[in-house]
């Protein structure tokens, strides 16, 4: 079958509720449904856009959600610690000596780049003395990051006042952001998880590829961040003609150290390529959305970005909203078409 396939890869929280967890047929229905969601919102999207509808057949949705979960969940029952910037990247039983973002650093890391300073935020039940010691730590972090000794409760309250900061600031529950955080913290740093998760992306975009001419991209949140790792996976066997990523924290320093291939900071890092040659990539992004806190990209990375700004009605982070925007859905039914993204 030639032509093109259109690739949609998912976020993290995509995991099926442990009662509905009864076998093969319940999953294959629930990522179904999951598909749909996504389909659901580019229809809408090519209609305003004045386009045909796309082929569903050419659809594939790689599936992680629940490897993802399970994986993280098992390191937790195990009582083993978060990702943490001080312990090298795990392989196996193996520690080597890169070092890769802590969940502690994101959440920090993100209140920074909204403008936080722990006198923004007090805590309740703080006193003027405990403020100061706040605002040390603080100052300790910004100069020497999370290696600085802060102490365990100066930490905590820390990351409680950024927590807090962020959520006043997006809109977002503290619950919610800091279990994103995490979870792009794991993926980033345990590297089981991070293989796990690629592959099952990079094998499906390869069977795509086996049937088609080319492969159109589209990712979603921590989905952006493995299909930026895939393209170094894929190295160059795939046509892509359009990547596309949305609501995404491919922005955040720790995130853009720890993309594949390894990158040393120097001018903007490069967009993804095939063959050497950049890859078209749309980046959409609502101002309200948490996870695309760092935006434009394009300050950022080089290649051939556009950057497409929307107004999400239903969710600021939802992938229905990014996608029914017809300036979203536009560039990827062309693609579909064969013809020009823009």
């Amino acid at each position: 079958m030639a032509g093109t396939a259109l690739v949609l890869v998912h976020g993290r929280s995509q995991q099926m509720p442990a009662a509905a967890r009864r076998g093969r047929a319940e999953e294959v229905a629930f990522v179904a449904k999951k598909r749909q969601t996504w389909l659901a919102g580019l229809a809408k999207g090519l209609t305003l856009a004045g386009l045909s509808p796309i082929d569903t057949s050419a659809v594939y949705f790689p599936y992680y959600g629940n490897r993802l979960a399970d994986a993280i969940a098992a390191r937790e029952r195990r009582g083993l610690p978060r990702p943490d910037l001080e312990s090298g990247f795990e392989d196996g039983d193996d520690v080597v000596v890169e070092r890769p973002p802590s969940a502690d650093s994101l959440i920090l890391d993100s209140a920074l780049l909204l403008g936080f300073t722990p006198e923004r935020e007090a805590l309740p039940g703080v006193d003027a003395g405990e403020q100061a010691e706040l605002d040390e730590a603080w100052l300790a972090y910004t100069e020497g990051g999370l290696g600085a000794d802060l102490g365990s409760i100066l930490r905590s309250r820390l990351l409680r006042s950024a927590l807090q900061y962020l959520a006043r600031k997006t809109g977002a529950s503290q619950l919610v952001i800091e279990r994103f955080l995490t979870d792009v913290a794991y993926y980033l740093d345990v590297l089981p998880i991070r293989t796990v998760v690629v592959d099952i992306v990079a094998g499906e975009i390869r069977r795509a590829a086996a049937s088609h001419d080319k492969v159109v991209l589209v990712t979603h949140s921590l989905g952006t961040v493995v299909a930026y790792d895939v393209f170094d996976d894929l190295n160059g066997s795939v046509d892509v003609p359009l990547f596309v990523t949305a609501g995404c924290p491919l922005g955040l320093p720790a995130v853009q150290r720890n993309l594949r291939p390894a990158w040393k900071p120097a001018g903007k890092r490069p967009g993804p390529e095939l063959k050497g040659a950049p890859v078209p990539w749309l980046n959409a992004f609502d101002v309200r959305d948490f996870v695309a806190l760092v935006h434009p990209l394009a300050n950022l990375y080089s290649g051939s970005l556009r950057e497409e700004r929307t107004l999400n009605p239903g969710d600021p982070h939802a992938i229905q909203d990014y996608l029914a925007d017809p300036d979203v859905a536009r560039p990827i039914g062309r693609a579909l078409a064969g013809k020009r993204p823009w």
